[in-house]
């Protein structure tokens, strides 16, 4: 679509209809708490956390791409939470040793068995010494994908990993950037002129990149929230609207998963929830409402920050679906996504279907 606009600050889709963007500073008599960077736009730190399940070729590459991407990548520190299968390493490796392996870093063939663990451990320091970034700029969470409860479940872990870093920005293990994210990303959120930012949408497809460009004229909006079949409101994974045009982040009614950025105290104050388990969109709304009860406002970005990266398949994508086939190959346990659901009920105080007994048992 072209990037011409008749609206003065942009104009957004919503599914159905095109509206003008309107600012009326009459309607915002208290304003945010401004924004503080401690060390400046081109220096503040950036913590990235990354989940992946089974993924380690694609999550390899998206690490790769986010410190050549990064206009500073010294000040990038990333938190990885690794679930694979830790019985046969070569055959589902971690995100980090496809890394350091794209750059030119590999450990040797060694015998099986806790005689040569040893020989084993010290290859690995080797690689880890000589990849690129890896010592000093990699954390990372590992367990056994049998242990795996689900998305939600997995980034509970990357508190566990966060530093002292200032922004804090969570992305898919399938991503792209853009050319200087980390520049255009602080610069967004400093837009805002909000303290309390979060800057979330659902990334734009590399198929759309390659058909639009980079030109950041059309970014990808939820606007649609659905009644789920558990009865929680919910955000599906996919934008139904857009915004063309804009001069600054707009506010949003919606939060996308696959891209958040905002300062890390949003990690603390509202952190993913390790009983939200089993759980694909479901946890969604409820997080929004979290972020937004305790003082946060999600903004669509002007531009696009980050990608899907949506050219190679994931491994397991030859089937679909939750439980005994597909990528979403976690241990299924229905017990404890039904508590979850109540968990997530509860919290928004529907209590429609909900016995006495499960509320009391949260």
């Amino acid at each position: 679509m072209s990037a011409s606009i008749n609206g003065k600050y942009g104009r957004v889709f919503d599914g159905r209809s095109f509206q003008d963007v309107v600012y009326d500073p009459l309607e915002r008599p208290l304003a945010p708490v401004p924004p503080i960077t401690t060390a400046g736009p081109s220096l503040s730190t950036i913590f990235v956390s990354i989940p992946q399940f089974r993924d380690g070729k694609r999550c390899a590459r998206t690490l790769r791409r986010l410190f050549r991407s990064a206009s500073h990548p010294d000040r990038i520190a990333v938190g990885l939470v690794e679930q694979t299968d830790t019985e046969h390493p070569k055959a589902d490796p971690t995100c980090l040793e496809e890394y350091c392996k794209l750059e030119g870093y590999e450990m040797g063939v060694h015998k099986p068995g806790v005689a040569h663990k040893g020989e084993r451990q010290a290859d690995w320091d080797r690689v880890i010494e000589g990849c690129p970034r890896a010592r000093e700029q990699v954390r990372s969470v590992r367990f056994h994908h049998h242990h795996a409860k689900g998305p939600v479940y997995a980034r509970s872990f990357i508190r566990k990993v966060l530093g002292n870093e200032e922004f804090c920005m969570q992305i898919d293990a399938a991503t792209d950037f853009a050319q200087g994210w980390d520049d255009l990303a602080i610069k967004q959120w400093v837009e805002t002129g909000n303290e309390y930012a979060v800057l979330s949408n659902v990334p734009m497809s590399d198929k759309e990149r390659e058909k639009n460009g980079d030109s950041g004229a059309e970014v990808p909006r939820q606007c649609a929230i659905k009644i789920g079949s558990e009865g929680v409101p919910l955000f599906e994974n996919v934008a139904d609207g857009k915004a063309i045009g804009l001069t600054r982040p707009l506010l949003s009614t919606t939060q996308s998963s696959s891209f958040a950025f905002a300062k890390c105290h949003y990690e603390t104050n509202v952190p993913h929830d390790p009983f939200a388990v089993q759980l694909l969109e479901t946890e969604k709304f409820p997080r929004f409402a979290r972020l937004w009860t305790r003082g946060y406002d999600v903004y669509t970005p002007s531009l696009n920050i980050v990608y899907r990266d949506n050219v190679a398949l994931h491994p397991l994508h030859h089937t679909t679906g939750h439980g005994e086939s597909g990528e979403r190959k976690w241990p299924k346990n229905d017990g404890e996504r039904r508590d979850a659901h109540v968990r997530m009920k509860v919290l928004l105080d529907i209590h429609h279907g909900i016995t006495p007994a499960e509320i009391a048992s949260l």
